[in-house]
Parts: structure tokens; sequence; C-alpha cells
């Protein structure tokens, strides 16, 4: 609790969960934080609403994923020194009333004292199965590359609608690896894309977001991009109603 305190006490961006207050009484620590009326992204993906359909249709999950990687981009490139979170994952990323995703839980965060392509080493394993980098299977040495590939994980939980690990991947498989046996022809990548949201209006702002996870979810920590390049790639993939003149009232006025 008290490295949590002591990061989240010195970072402020609107996509990073506000840190209120930490009261101290009888020997027991207490974080104060701001209130999350729609609760995680793991949450609101699986649950649907009463008339039968989900609760998060593809502009919203999109403009989720923008606000959660600038919230990284942000501990990545604007902290000094940089704040590596070590476990991005879906219950991670909490919902406020108007659906604007926040970065939680930096109970294992560290910040990176030296930044070098070989990493920091850190004396503990950190993060969730089905969102941890192939490279910690091997190692200690985390690097921002490590937070790029669970993000990557989590913007393929918002395409297909599924959870990182699932029997119909087969034994010891994740949704990384589902993911990439479905990427020979375009017929297999629609396949893969959750049949709750995808439409033929959205379908190919989807594969564009598709683009970006498998670049994150690259299986060696070079090969992924750093946050702010992802940031700039998820603009580029702005949904196309968003820049529609007759849809700005019902849409873009609505999410952005």
């Amino acid at each position: 609790m008290a490295a949590e305190m002591e990061i989240m006490g010195n970072i402020r961006h609107r996509n990073i969960l506000k840190l209120y207050a930490c009261l101290v009484k009888g020997g027991s620590n207490f974080l104060v934080f701001e209130y999350m009326e729609n609760g995680n992204l793991f949450q609101a993906l699986h649950r649907e609403i009463k008339v039968g359909r989900p609760e998060l249709d593809w502009y919203q999950r999109y403009r989720i994923a923008l606000g959660a990687a600038k919230g990284i981009a942000y501990l990545h490139h604007d902290c000094c020194p940089p704040i590596i979170h070590r476990d991005i994952k879906s219950t991670n990323i909490l919902l406020d009333e108007d659906y604007e995703a926040k970065i939680a839980d930096f109970g294992v965060a560290k910040v990176a004292d030296q930044v070098s392509p070989r990493g920091s080493e850190f004396s503990c394993f950190a993060g969730t199965h089905g969102y941890i980098a192939p490279e910690m299977a091997y190692s200690l040495k985390v690097t921002e590359k490590s937070d790029v590939y669970s993000f990557g994980v989590v913007l393929l939980e918002l395409l297909t609608g599924k959870t990182p690990i699932e029997d119909e991947y087969g034994e010891g498989k994740d949704i990384v690896y589902w993911v990439s046996t479905h990427l020979d022809n375009r017929d297999n990548v629609l396949k893969v894309l959750d049949h709750k949201v995808v439409t033929e209006q959205v379908q190919d702002d989807m594969i564009k977001v598709l683009k970006v996870a498998t670049l994150c979810t690259a299986k060696l920590p070079n090969l992924r991009p750093g946050m702010k390049e992802v940031v700039k790639m998820l603009i580029d993939a702005e949904p196309c109603a968003f820049r529609s003149p007759d849809n700005f009232g019902k849409v873009q006025k609505a999410y952005l």
C-alpha cells in the first residue's frame, strides 16, 4: 500500500484513477479513490443490459481503448522516471459514469530508476495469467514493453469479447495464440471479432485496431511499439462515424 500511495500521490492524468486521501486508523491504512460508477472493463464486457444486448458497443470500446492507452503512455513517457504498471488487465481499467477509462491498482507498479534496453530487474514476479509478456517466463527483467503486451491483450478482449484464457483456445494456449491462427485471410479475421457488436459499418474500424493489438502482442519486446506510438495508431484508427458530420450529434458528441 505504501508503494501504491507514493506512486499515485505524484501522478495526475484524466485516465489514471484519482487518489483522494490516505487514512490511518488503528494500525490500518485506507486509500480513498474516486468512485467509478460502471465498475471495471472486464465486468462491462461480460454483462448485458436488460434488453439483451452488450453494454458496450464498438464506439464505446474504442474510446475506452484510446483512453487507457493515453493513461499508460503518460506513465511511460511523461513521468520522470517512467512508471511500469506491471499488471495491466481489464479488471484494472475502471469506468466512470461516462465510460471514461481510468488505469487503477498500482500495488505492484515500479518506478524505472534507470531505463535501458535491458530493462529493470525486480525481485518479485508480478502480473496476471493471460496478460503476462512471454519474456517474463525466463526473466525478471521488465521494461515498458511488458505493459505494452498486456495492453495488447486488453485490446483483443475489446475486439473479441472473449477472456484471455478459454478452453476453446486449446490446452496451454491463450487469446493471443487463438487470434494469431485467424489472420490468414479476411474471412477468418472477421470470425474473431465479437459477433455481438461487429457490423458492416464498424468491421473495418475494428480490423484497424486488431492490427494494433497484434503489434502490441509481438513475441519479442523490441518488435512492440511504444505506448506513444500505440496512441497515435489508435487515433489513426478512429471510427469513421466519429469523423462523419452526419453523425456528429449522435456519435461524436456522445463519446468524445
